[in-house]
């Protein structure tokens, strides 16, 4: 009896969990709205620090989506049509993940079509 208590009260907890928008604990969230904005600006600073430094040289021409996801840190990944140097549009999924706590800790990777992956590191 006292076990069918816990389920109901843990499923009734769930439910409403998932009514409320709130996923699983550290499972990836839809960024929306501010929260894609600032997604946006996270994004924008990383390919300046690295534009700045041995490349890649990218600039965004527009986020199809993006979602965020606590780690060790946090864990941006987006799906982003990027411009690169010679203007050549493309399509790559970005993720960075940033621990703040190590030096170069911000780790960029880039996945886009016919190239390979590509790694990056900067500071904070």
């Amino acid at each position: 009896m006292f076990f069918t208590k816990i389920l109901i009260l843990c499923t009734a907890c769930l439910l409403v969990s998932k009514a409320h928008g709130f996923g699983a604990v550290g499972a990836p969230r839809t960024l929306e709205g501010e929260d894609l904005a600032k997604a946006q600006r996270t994004l924008q600073a990383s390919l300046t620090k690295l534009a700045a430094g041995e490349g890649p040289h990218y600039r965004i021409s527009k986020i199809i989506s993006a979602t965020s996801q606590v780690v060790a840190g946090s864990k941006h990944v987006y799906n982003v049509e990027l411009i690169d140097n010679e203007g050549a549009t493309k399509v790559c999924t970005v993720e960075i993940w940033s621990r703040t706590w190590k030096q170069n800790g911000i780790e960029v990777t880039f996945k886009c079509p016919n190239e390979p992956e590509l790694v990056k590191q900067h500071s904070a």
